[in-house]
Order: structure tokens, then sequence, then C-alpha cells
């Protein structure tokens, strides 16, 4: 919070809430942290144990005076009537007791995880320097993804540097947190204390309790941190689109440097969304703030550690490759990819059982059976995509302010979905019994970071809409503060 108040301005606190804050902040300082985890590594030293415990230092002491403003705060809580929705919290406080206990109570659990993640922060805290160069060259490690962004990798070194070793409980704590601070922000975000409503927790809970989000909680890797990003990337886009938040797209520019750092299709959707919001920025005058300019310049110093590991060209995973492969057999791809794009998509609308498909030559057979309205139901995302639909359609009828930002986030989605969807075709194009099995189950876990932070996003214009019925709009500030109020002219 402290760095993402440097960067923003003392207007931060103004503009943001404490959750929202806290959130964001998290955000900046993961990407902080981490990249110097690996800038100490690349420079041939383990910085872990040093950041890890000035982390912790620092968080007491800002702790501490935060601590020192509550009494304070406490005389301006005014209750009211309203407060009782905030009793619908308890199952989802109940859930974070649990998941709390489980993620420092289990070890790591997942394979890609072991294999991947887990793997790549092991080599980190054990490897600096040159020996770090020569593990990354070995050509029987390909598949451990190194070429893949480093955040969650780094993160787990930093919790190994404050144990002092390996530990398998550590990384358990990292997707957990992300979860908590994220229903926290959008909580703040819909400045739920000053408005209470149940339309946000009834969000947060939604979301909370995914079969997607019960599942990667207690599992390690990308899945978990790269909703957090897209999450919060959402909120602060539909915040600078729709109400014009001055802080907001100094903010995005932060949340969408986190998404690059998580995983590949964090990439992807931070390369739309700068795409789509350069010329709107632009158009708006974005970019006369001078705090988007230094947010620009602390997510690319921020970005350069992993632009020079990737110029030491670390072992490609075969997946890597997939632009290749497709430059070979451009027809067969050019064919394939109606297909794929349809069964990614619309997969994440069914249960498996109901939609299910098999090869008839290099066409779809359909070969589900419907299984009543479970048929509707998908085993990660349940009914969130079905009331995505009718949340855009609602929000394009009754919500005429809000149609710019639904617009470009929708946009940015799409342009997502219709990338993986080309890079699944090209990985994939001389089988289609391949493709099917990916696009309709592996794929899973890769979409669901875009259809919650598409739901968030959409709901947040609702959330945008209650809230400035009970709070006056943002004023730009007066240059002339100093000076007296005129008095009005008597008439007559």
């Amino acid at each position: 919070m402290r760095l993402t108040r440097w960067l923003l301005g003392e207007k931060f606190a103004a503009r943001f809430g404490l959750g929202f804050r806290f959130a964001l902040g998290l955000s900046v300082g993961m990407l902080v942290f981490s990249q110097a985890v690996l800038a100490g590594a690349l420079a041939g030293f383990n910085a872990s144990f040093i950041l890890a415990r000035l982390a912790l230092l620092w968080g007491g002491v800002e702790l501490l005076l935060l601590a020192l403003q509550f009494p304070a705060a406490l005389k301006r809580i005014k209750f009211q009537p309203g407060h009782w929705w905030l009793l619908l919290l308890l199952p989802l406080l109940c859930s974070w007791w649990v998941f709390g206990r489980l993620s420092t109570l289990e070890g790591t659990l997942e394979f890609d995880a072991n294999t991947f993640w887990v793997f790549k922060s092991k080599i980190l805290f054990l490897e600096q320097g040159k020996n770090l160069m020569d593990v990354l060259h070995q050509s029987d490690l390909g598949y451990a993804h190194l070429d893949y962004p480093m955040l969650v990798p780094c993160l787990y070194t930093l919790g190994y540097g404050l144990a002092g070793r390996v530990d398998e409980f550590v990384n358990k704590v990292w997707p957990f947190w992300m979860m908590v601070a994220l229903c926290a922000g959008i909580l703040s975000f819909a400045r739920l204390w000053k408005n209470p409503r149940p339309l946000p927790i009834a969000v947060v809970t939604l979301i909370a309790f995914l079969p997607a989000s019960l599942e990667f909680i207690r599992n390690e890797g990308g899945t978990i941190p790269m909703v957090f990003s897209t999450c919060l990337a959402a909120l602060l886009m539909v915040s600078a689109i729709y109400r014009e938040n001055d802080l907001a797209p100094a903010a995005l520019v932060l949340a969408l440097a986190g998404c690059f750092s998580t995983k590949f299709e964090g990439a992807v959707f931070a390369a739309a969304g700068c795409g789509l919001l350069l010329p709107f920025g632009l158009w708006r005058g974005w970019f006369k703030n001078p705090a988007l300019w230094k947010s620009a310049a602390a997510a690319a110093i921020c970005q350069a550690p992993y632009f020079f590991y990737r110029l030491s060209r670390p072992v490609l995973h075969f997946q890597s490759d997939w632009f290749h492969a497709g430059m070979a057999a451009p027809r067969v791809v050019l064919h394939r990819y109606p297909q794929v794009w349809f069964l990614e998509v619309f997969a994440r609308f069914f249960n498996s059982e109901f939609f299910h498909w098999q090869p008839q030559g290099q066409s779809l057979q359909w070969a589900g059976r419907w299984i009543g309205w479970n048929s509707l139901l998908n085993e990660q995302l349940s009914i969130l995509p079905w009331l995505l639909v009718v949340l855009l359609a609602i929000s394009i009828i009754y919500k005429a302010k809000g149609r710019v930002a639904l617009a470009i986030l929708s946009g940015i989605i799409l342009l997502v979905f219709s990338f993986l969807s080309l890079v699944v075709s090209c990985l994939y194009e001389s089988d289609l019994g391949q493709s099917i099995d990916f696009a309709c189950d592996t794929v899973g876990r890769y979409y669901y970071p875009f259809f919650t932070a598409w739901f968030l996003g959409t709901a947040a214009i609702w959330f945008k809409d209650q809230t400035n019925q009970s709070e006056p709009a943002l004023e730009p500030e007066r240059t002339s503060s100093l000076m007296p109020a005129q008095k009005p002219k008597r008439q007559g």
C-alpha cells in the first residue's frame, strides 16, 4: 500500500477504500518483491532472505501505523439498518477460516505445481548467477515452462527465504491471501460500508464459492494469481471508463503489469487491454496525468528482470512453438480454428457429460446426453456463464452510461478467447481428437479467470450506479482554492 501510494500520490487514500487499497497494494508488492528476487538470482545472489525479512518488518510497521488510526476511525462509524446485510458474509468468513488453516497445514498438492511452479522456485532458491543459467539451458527441463513469467515462482522463493529453507507449506499461503484480498477489494470498491446493499455481497459470495475457486485456492500455481490480477484490472477498467476516477488509469497500468507477470494468458490479456484502451485513453486525456507515467515507468522497471531472463533463452516448452507449428500448416489451422473456438468457449456453459464431442472425419459429432438441468451446470464455473449473459443483456438495456465500459471489457475478453483458440488450433492442427480433449477439459482453468473478471466488471457498473446515488461525483480540484468564494450579487 505504501509503494502504491508513492506511485499514485496522496489522493490514493481518498479515491479508493481501504480494502481496495490493500488488494492493489498486495498486487504491486508482489510484483516489486518477486522481480527483485529474480533480479538478485540473475545477478548471482539469493535476495529472498533479505527481502522477505524486509517485507515482514515493513509490514509490521505499517500495521502499527494503521492501528494508531483505528480509535479515530471507530468514532466516525455510523451504523445503519442496512448493515444487517453484512451477516450474509458469515458463510464466506467461515470458508476463509477453513482455508486459512488448510493453507498452513497442507503441503504442495497439485502435479502441475510441483513440476512447473514449485520446481522453478526451488531452482531460483538454490541456484544463482552462472549456475542458474546452466540449469535453464538443460534440454531435459523444457517441460517445466522455464519460459513462463516468473511472478509465482519468485513469490514461493520469497517464502523460502523467510523460512530459511525450501518449505512446501509456505506456497499454500499465497492463493488464499490473494482470494481474501480480492473479496475485500470488491466490497471496498462497492463502498459497502457507506452504502450497504446485498448485490456486492452476492457477487463476492458467488465468486468465492465457485467450484473452481474452491479447487484452486487449495492448489498452487498461476490460476488464482490470474483471477486476482484480471479481476482487479476489470474493476479499475470500469472505474477509469465509467466514473472517470483520475487515478484509476494509473492504477490500471499497475494491475495490467501484474497480469503480464502471472502466465502466458495474462500477458495476452494485458496486451489486449493496452491495445483497446490506448485510443480511448488518448481521447480522454489519460496520458496528461503524471501518475500514469510514473506507474508505467515502475511497471517497465519491474518487468526488466523477466525480459533479461527471457533474453538468456531458457529451454522452451513444446507448446511455446505454437506459432511455427501453425505456419507449417495454415490451411489446417484455419479449418480447425472455428471448431476450437466453439469448443473452448461454449464448453464453459455446460456439463461435460452433455457437451461431449467426438471426431467424425474432420468434423465434430455430438456424443453427449441430456442429464436434466444439470446439463447447464459447468463443473468449474457452475451457472456463472449464464448469469454473465443475463447480466450483460440487462446492463446493455438499462445502463446506457456503462455501455462503453461493457464494450471495451467484452472486446478485451473476446480477443483473449480468440487468441487462445488460435494457439490451441496451431498446437493440435493434425489431431481433432486431441483438440477436443484439450479444448473441453484442460482449457477450463485458463478460461476461469476471464469469465470471472468479465462477470465482475459487468457487476461493477451496477456498483457504481448505486454508489453514485449516495455520494457526490468527483470534481476537479480548483486551482484557486485559497481564494474566498464570491458572494452572489443581489437581484434588482
